[in-house]
């Protein structure tokens, strides 16, 4: 797995915008094609979640943002 300290393809990282939930303390990815659509449907398909945005940058650089790896990793 790639270290989140290392270079990065910084426009896989581009493709991104992170938020975070305070209520239910977890962040998101979205993927910037589908981001205003994740507003009226936070569960759509293609965002990853998790309690720690590191794991999410680490998922990402683990797949240089590719979503069909994405998808097979967190399935």
């Amino acid at each position: 797995m790639k270290n989140i300290n290392e270079p990065v393809n910084d426009e896989m990282l581009y493709g991104y915008v992170f938020h975070f939930n305070p209520y239910t303390k977890i962040w998101a990815a979205i993927p910037r094609d589908i981001y205003n659509d994740y507003w009226n449907d936070a569960n759509l398909e293609g965002v990853i979640r998790s309690s720690k945005i590191e794991t999410l940058i680490s998922i990402l650089y683990k797949t240089d943002g590719d979503a069909e790896k994405i998808k097979k990793l967190v399935s």
